[in-house]
């Protein structure tokens, strides 16, 4: 029998080199998010995220394309630990809503963390990814009460996804004066007006 090879996982990957990924990814992460509290996403450059990381710039680029790509997987990241993590105080089945409720609030609570990604400047690429994020996220959670049929499902995923998105947006506009608990209520309307008949949820606080 062949043993594993101290330092190396059971799928043969090197277990050192995947912690120094994460610590890599981590402290670039945690760069930009500290410098995003000091200055507007748009004066930020490669040059002080690395810097304030410490990090190589080929190094930089070996895992992230550019600074909006190192911001939307950091945050996509960042948004599906909290989730799993808030979701696993529920005692039993958390309802099928509670992952949206709780994406409305870290948007609230973190509005300088999120703004870039689904505010007016967002560009074209990173829109399109948040959304694709927000359709995976919903699919995961409330997929299996659309209805059986994939195309209706599908499309009421698209019609979800970029409410959710509008929605999101209203919330971290100072000008629209949206909260999160709003939001969420709103877009509970719009689930249950795409849900599957059966499984509809009820409007209001019926999540809670």
């Amino acid at each position: 029998m062949t043993g594993i090879r101290p330092g190396t996982a059971p799928d043969g990957s090197d277990v050192s080199a995947d912690r120094r990924v994460r610590r890599t990814r981590t402290a670039l992460h945690r760069s930009l998010i500290e410098l995003m509290s000091e200055r507007p996403y748009t004066r930020i450059t490669v040059r002080d995220i690395i810097d304030r990381a410490d990090v190589g710039r080929s190094t930089f680029y070996a895992h992230y394309r550019d600074k909006d790509d190192l911001l939307l997987v950091s945050c996509i990241e960042h948004v599906r630990m909290r989730i799993l993590a808030q979701l696993a105080d529920y005692d039993g089945e958390p309802p099928p809503l509670a992952a949206i409720e709780i994406l409305f609030r870290l948007i609230e609570a973190h509005p300088e963390v999120y703004r870039p990604l689904v505010g007016r400047r967002a560009n074209a690429t990173v829109l399109r990814s948040i959304r694709r994020m927000y359709a995976e996220l919903l699919t995961e959670h409330l997929g299996d009460r659309l209805g059986p049929d994939p195309v209706e499902a599908a499309a009421g995923i698209t019609f979800l996804s970029w409410g959710l998105y509008g929605l999101m947006e209203s919330v971290i506009d100072p000008g629209q004066e949206l909260t999160a608990e709003q939001a969420y209520r709103h877009f509970a309307r719009l689930w249950a007006a795409a849900g599957d008949p059966a499984q509809r949820v009820p409007i209001g606080g019926g999540d809670r």
